[in-house]
């Protein structure tokens, strides 16, 4: 939308349009005037937020060209319409204020913590494999049945849950996220399930209750649902079956109303087979099977999410890179993506931060890592005896083993290393028998 329209032009407020990501493309004759620019110099600019979508049909406060303003937005082919009501340098301090309170003490009721962020308009890509998915998505959302996402890590199967709920008829309820691999399996009963006065040392007078009771009449996202205790499997399956939860010490139950949505990067039915997951509560879970295509199978996708990160963190960073080197664009395309978009995310977020002009990739750091994935592409194979799965518990196990090497044994720091949680670690040194 590169023109505004005839009632725009003559509109009294001043008008500003942008795109989805923030960047200012035209204004009415009232905003250059009131803002003292001209189209040309506010072209590409970018505005302090990029999360229009959430912004839509409300006043909020936005900081304009440098310029707190109280700002409605709305949504108009493709671009978003700002249609400025007052400058925080032409109202007097005592009403800007007023106004601020009014906004936060809104804010205050809402539980930011327990909503869900994105909507299917947030998750990029246009490739067929990704649109199917998204299709499936939405009919799904409609139910309230229990979901079952899969997929390989750093594909985005949180954002699909998210998507479904903002979609689904509880989107108005929370959504409560429980990472079941973060979570010590000594702890998970009381944060998951719950518990009353005196049911264990410490515990609170008052109790506490968890995550599936503050999920009432909304979402319960149980991620990476293959690392849940075999102890609290159990639990889980009444909650599905009776919809009631029972704290820990308590002689009652609560009835419950909540979708589950379930996800994981490993083959539930494989550990089923080998005694590691109940057969029932995978059957329970298995009502919908939503699986996400990893990266490499989507490769029309690659560009469209790297101008979208490229965006985000020209932003964030106040860079204004606007091209991809030829030599790092043909990387791109040719890498596998083993670590899926979480990897890309990186990547470009590393070159963002270290190119020093204009281009992704022209400095001899982003040049050399991109050479390294096109040499990982390249070099041959010699596992092809083996399979995807028996090859990833390799790598992992190496990465473990060198990771408290290099920590002298000090799981904690191991951990970090790894990123992961330190009961995640704890876990996987007992799969893989690993000892320090």
């Amino acid at each position: 939308m590169k023109d505004i329209t005839l009632m725009e032009q003559s509109h009294q407020n001043p008008i500003l349009i942008v795109t989805e990501h923030g960047r200012m493309v035209t204004a009415n004759p009232i905003f250059t005037q009131r803002f003292a620019i001209t189209i040309q110099e506010l072209k590409d600019q970018l505005i302090e937020v990029s999360n229009f979508p959430y912004l839509i049909g409300k006043l909020h406060c936005l900081t304009i060209l440098s310029v707190l303003c109280i700002v409605k937005v709305n949504k108009e082919n493709g671009h978003y319409r700002l249609t400025i009501f007052l400058k925080a340098d032409e109202i007097s301090l005592p009403v800007l204020k007023q106004f601020l309170s009014l906004l936060q003490e809104k804010e205050q009721y809402t539980p930011k913590n327990h909503t869900a962020n994105y909507e299917f308009a947030h998750i990029i890509g246009e490739s067929q494999k990704l649109l199917e998915v998204k299709e499936l998505a939405a009919r799904i959302a409609v139910s309230s049945s229990t979901v079952l996402i899969t997929g390989e890590s750093g594909t985005g199967k949180e954002l699909f849950a998210q998507a479904i709920h903002h979609a689904s008829p509880r989107r108005r309820g929370p959504f409560i996220a429980v990472n079941c691999a973060a979570i010590p399996s000594e702890l998970f009963e009381s944060e998951v399930f719950g518990y009353e006065e005196g049911a264990f040392s410490g515990a609170k007078k008052t109790g506490k209750p968890g995550k599936i009771e503050l999920a009432q009449n909304g979402t319960l996202f149980l991620d990476e649902i293959s690392e849940l205790p075999k102890a609290a499997q159990g639990k889980l399956l009444r909650v599905l079956q009776e919809r009631e939860v029972e704290r820990l010490g308590s002689i009652g139950k609560k009835r419950v109303d909540i979708r589950i949505i379930a996800a994981t990067n490993r083959d539930l039915f494989e550990l089923v087979s080998a005694g590691e997951f109940r057969q029932d509560l995978y059957y329970r879970l298995f009502v919908f099977d939503l699986p996400i295509p990893p990266l490499r199978d989507r490769k029309e996708d690659i560009l469209p999410l790297v101008h979208y990160f490229l965006d985000k963190y020209n932003q964030q960073l106040n860079k204004n890179i606007n091209q991809i080197h030829p030599h790092l664009l043909k990387c791109l395309m040719d890498h596998e993506w083993p670590g899926n978009i979480r990897e890309l995310k990186a990547v470009v977020e590393r070159g963002v931060t270290l190119s020093l002009g204009e281009e992704l990739g022209d400095n001899a750091m982003v040049k050399r890592i991109a050479t390294q994935t096109s040499q990982t592409q390249c070099l041959p194979s010699n596992n092809n005896s083996k399979t995807l799965e028996e090859i990833v518990k390799e790598t992992e196990k190496k990465a473990i083993v060198e990771a408290l090497e290099k920590s002298d044994g000090d799981k904690t720091m191991a951990a970090v290393k790894l990123n992961i949680h330190l009961a995640s670690l704890y876990r996987k040194m007992a799969k893989y028998q690993i000892k320090t």
